[in-house]
């Protein structure tokens, strides 16, 4: 028998990602790219705004250090939202 009660609706990703502006996140995109950025602000078509960003290659080495970066949404394959705590060493903002 599961432990959520009847009525519950869970959070929707776009609330969910919302609630992460202003953290550390890892967005990776179409072709393996990964981008380590504190989220400024997300749209509903999924279109980022990160700042103090560094790019990861496919290799996972950074390759790219950017203040502000726009990222569409039709391009992104996952967003971790705990990224600082999940993996602080690999945060260098």
């Amino acid at each position: 028998m599961s432990n959520v009660s009847k009525g519950y609706r869970p959070p929707s990703p776009l609330k969910v990602l919302k609630s992460a502006e202003g953290q550390v996140v890892l967005v990776r995109i179409k072709g393996g790219i990964e981008y380590v950025g504190t989220l400024d602000l997300i749209d509903p078509t999924m279109n980022i705004v990160l700042s103090d960003c560094t790019e990861y290659g496919g290799d996972g080495r950074p390759t790219s250090r950017y203040g502000k970066i726009i990222i569409r949404g039709s391009h992104v394959e996952f967003i971790s939202t705990n990224y600082g705590q999940v993996a602080p060493d690999k945060v260098t903002l």
